[in-house]
């Protein structure tokens, strides 16, 4: 019913992946898998909304209306099981403007964020540039797969004494999507070092057969006064551009601090058309996603078999959730140098290179498969090409 297959020219809509292609990659021709957003067409409920509001002449200021609550209120209910009150919702211009607002409503300068490496950038640079100390758990690899090491993250719970854990759930760039068991002890860890936690749940709609995406607020409601969830439609729905997410924030006090963070720091306006977006997203986009899930599902297995059959020295780790595919291109015996160079100047693709994600990641790439089927073969191929007989 919806096409996903045709390409679409983003030629003069100044989008990121491609104007930024010769400064990061120093070419032009580079075909574009690093910036976490699709090259799909959005959801023909979303244009629609958007085209009706778009024709009326005024654009001012805008508040959140009950509808749109009562949307994100249905969608969480209906996709995850979790309910909350109306007023524990905060619209925030994004993800990472939520993030930072937890950050300064919850600590002080110099005091310490722990956080599972290697993960998405932002979310340590967010550490850095208020002025708190960044403590990594790096993910371990058991039967192929990665896991949270609890041994070690208690020893710098009882080391570091962190005033937040800041989780990503799904885990970029990995694709983890944690069970119950292993927020469970996540939670336990936070209340028994009278900590909070944050959890960016961007990717929470991007989920994968046989698995399932719990909230971080929906495993022990006695710790909910410590837990902020924040959420969006801009991956799910591909509307990053328009600047819209949230926060659930169920505890008052809490919410309070948060409020207040962002209206110091003038992060309290909504997106007009962002606001727009994400109730139709909510309301009417879900048989849409429902398809986009069912082509994700398939350009994930496409990937997998072919570098299963072409490439098989290539180790990689079959994602739970997300359409970021985590590739370690060290078990090809080859130095990160000469990965680079075969990646950008032969195979002439744009990834994330994994150093980005954390120091320890030096030779590990991400791959968006957030694509249509002839793009995503077409990259296949030109890697598999390149380091074929190296």
């Amino acid at each position: 019913m919806f096409d996903f297959d045709t390409s679409i020219s983003r030629a003069g809509t100044h989008a990121e992946k491609y104007t930024l292609r010769r400064r990061l990659f120093g070419r032009e021709d580079i075909i574009p898998f690093w910036v976490a957003d699709m090259e799909f067409a959005v959801a023909p409920a979303i244009r629609k909304a958007l085209s009706s509001r778009v024709q009326h002449p005024v654009y001012g200021y805008t508040g959140v209306s009950e509808t749109l609550l009562d949307a994100i209120k249905f969608w969480n209910s209906k996709r995850y099981g979790l309910s909350f009150k109306e007023e524990a919702v905060t619209i925030v211009p994004g993800v990472m403007s939520g993030v930072s607002a937890a950050v300064f409503a919850l600590s002080e300068p110099g005091e310490s964020i722990v956080v599972q490496s290697p993960l998405y950038p932002p979310l340590m640079h967010t550490v850095h540039k208020t002025g708190r100390r960044l403590v990594e758990n790096q993910l371990i690899v058991r039967d192929g797969n990665y896991q949270i090491n609890f041994e070690k993250l208690e020893q710098l719970f009882k080391a570091h004494q962190p005033r937040i854990l800041l989780l990503c759930s799904p885990h970029n760039p990995v694709g983890r999507v944690w069970n119950r068991e292993e927020l469970v002890r996540l939670i336990e860890l936070v209340k028994c070092y009278q900590g909070y936690l944050v959890s960016d749940e961007i990717h929470a709609d991007i989920i994968f057969a046989s698995h399932r995406h719990i909230p971080a607020l929906a495993v022990d409601k006695e710790a909910n006064s410590r837990i902020i969830v924040l959420n969006s439609a801009s991956k799910s729905f591909n509307v990053a551009g328009l600047n819209t997410a949230y926060a659930i924030i169920p505890d008052k006090k809490v919410r309070i601090g948060f409020q207040q963070q962002l209206r110091g720091m003038n992060l309290h306006g909504a997106n007009l058309l962002g606001l727009v977006a994400l109730e139709a997203a909510y309301t009417k986009g879900e048989e849409w996603l429902n398809e986009l899930l069912r082509y994700l599902q398939a350009n994930r297995q496409y990937m997998a078999d072919r570098l299963n059959a072409e490439l098989p020295a290539l180790e990689h780790f079959f994602p739970d959730g997300t359409y970021l595919y985590w590739l370690n291109f060290n078990t090809l015996g080859l130095s990160p140098e000469i990965i680079k160079e075969k990646l950008i100047n032969e195979a002439r693709v744009g990834l994330n290179d994994g150093v980005t994600f954390s120091r320890a990641n030096q030779g590990f790439w991400r791959f968006n498969f957030g694509v249509p089927r002839s793009m995503l073969e077409k990259g296949l191929t030109r890697i598999i090409r390149a380091f074929s007989h190296s």
